[in-house]
């Protein structure tokens, strides 16, 4: 296969794999009256890390300039 082919397969690949992250996304919607409780404590609970990592990641960004 060519290096063009691969590319383009690659490409095709990230869009459909996009895509159907999409619609399971969207899917889950509909049943967020079964699982809002347990969202709920997942986000509670993973939003402390998230912050630490963000703000370590602005430190890297902030040492390599």
């Amino acid at each position: 296969m060519s290096e063009k082919t691969k590319e383009t397969i690659g490409k095709y690949f990230k869009i459909l794999f996009g895509l159907l992250l999409i619609v399971v996304g969207v899917s889950t919607y509909a049943t967020w009256g079964k699982w809002w409780p347990e969202l709920l404590i997942l986000i509670k609970g993973s939003l402390g890390i998230f912050v630490a990592f963000v703000g370590l990641m602005f430190m890297f960004i902030g040492f390599s300039d």
